[in-house]
């Protein structure tokens, strides 16, 4: 009888011997040299570098700094195209590049001019809100805790030697104490709106550059009427109202509020038709009031680079009558561009926004007691 020899199990054992071997050879990169991260840094330093300028303007930098974090970066290429270098070349060269890069941005000229803004804001919500338990008011013991964020913020940019990373982290301070001040505040807030009412300069006047607050958007044909401030008997706030209408500017205010994190906006004022003529063809249309809640990007006033948070188109009907309430709410959440910047308000008055289908008919609304709202 033949004896058969199984001859498999061999095989196996020879072919596992064979990948363990394969992969503990793969594993061994103790003969490579990786550079391509020392390759990337030296990439984005020196496209940031080209961006930058030197000078004593705010986000410049001070003369001489280029040319020493260009030193740094030279003697990071110089290892990056050597043919032969070692792993410890490598990551010293990375390691002094990184630290280069730290030290030019403390070169930067600081932006004190924005931080001395939200200062500013800040001794606004200070200054306009009381200590109480009412709506509006904020809880005992807040206030001496923000007017310490205050002060330490002054201190902070008066320093001669401040950077911009110090800067930063301020802005983060004041801002927690800013947040933490307005989240104490039982209900809701009224931002500080300037001249809400439109009783400064106190006399009539079609001059908005009297008007303390609010400016006018838009330049009108030199036919047409101009926004106004008028005195009215009915005024719900005060002797005057706004009166803008169908062929009149629009009219708006910067408010010195900066947008929270998950907050309610909500925008309240009083309109009334104060006149409504039909058009050529002797018809009669109904008005529209149109009120938002937009945002500024680059300069106040600069409608080309405007944000809308929040629009409502309300209709006043055909017929002139008294005064109506009326109102609007946005949500800010917690990752909205918005927040940080400075919230405006605007109003015009037409019969329609559809400019392929104009009405011609002239129109008069007047508004008055403004008030915008924030509640966190």
């Amino acid at each position: 009888m033949k004896t058969k020899i199984n001859t498999t199990l061999p095989l196996i054992a020879l072919m596992v011997m064979s990948m363990l071997c394969a992969c503990e050879e793969k594993e061994d990169y103790s003969h490579i040299v990786f550079k391509n991260y020392l390759t990337y840094e030296i990439n984005r330093a020196t496209n940031f570098l080209n961006s930058t300028l030197e000078g004593t303007a705010e986000g410049e930098y001070n003369p001489g700094s280029k040319q020493t974090y260009q030193g740094i970066i030279d003697n990071a290429r110089l290892v990056d195209e050597n043919d032969a270098p070692v792993q410890e070349e490598v990551d010293n060269a990375y390691t002094l590049l990184l630290e280069a890069s730290e030290d030019f941005f403390d070169q930067m000229v600081p932006f004190r001019s924005s931080f001395q803004e939200l200062i500013d804001y800040a001794e606004i919500v200070y200054s306009n809100t009381e200590e109480g338990d009412a709506e509006g008011d904020v809880k005992p013991g807040n206030k001496s805790l923000l007017q310490d964020a205050i002060d330490d913020a002054r201190g902070l940019v008066a320093l001669g030697d401040l950077t911009q990373r110090k800067l930063d982290q301020g802005t983060l301070d004041l801002n927690n104490a800013i947040y933490f001040f307005n989240g104490e505040i039982i209900g809701r807030a009224t931002t500080a709106l300037i001249n809400p009412g439109f009783e400064i300069p106190g006399y009539e006047t079609e001059d908005f550059g009297n008007v303390d607050g609010w400016s006018v958007y838009g330049t009108p044909e030199e036919w047409a009427p101009l926004a106004s401030i008028t005195k009215m008997e009915t005024a719900p706030e005060g002797a005057y109202v706004a009166k803008i209408g169908s062929y009149t500017q629009r009219i708006y205010q910067p408010v010195n509020e900066m947008i929270h994190p998950n907050a309610d906006y909500t925008l309240e004022f009083e309109v009334s038709l104060l006149s409504n003529n039909p058009d050529w063809q002797g018809k009669k249309y109904p008005t529209i009031i149109l009120a938002r809640i937009i945002v500024f990007e680059e300069e106040e006033g600069d409608y080309n680079f405007a944000s809308i948070l929040s629009e409502s188109y309300d209709t006043l009907g055909i017929e002139p009558g008294g005064f109506l309430q009326l109102s609007q709410s946005i949500t800010i959440d917690a990752v909205s561009t918005a927040i940080g910047k400075k919230v405006a308000i605007d109003f015009e008055q037409r019969h329609t926004w559809n400019a392929e289908e104009p009405i011609w008919a002239e129109s008069f609304v007047a508004i008055d007691n403004i008030r915008l709202y924030r509640k966190l």
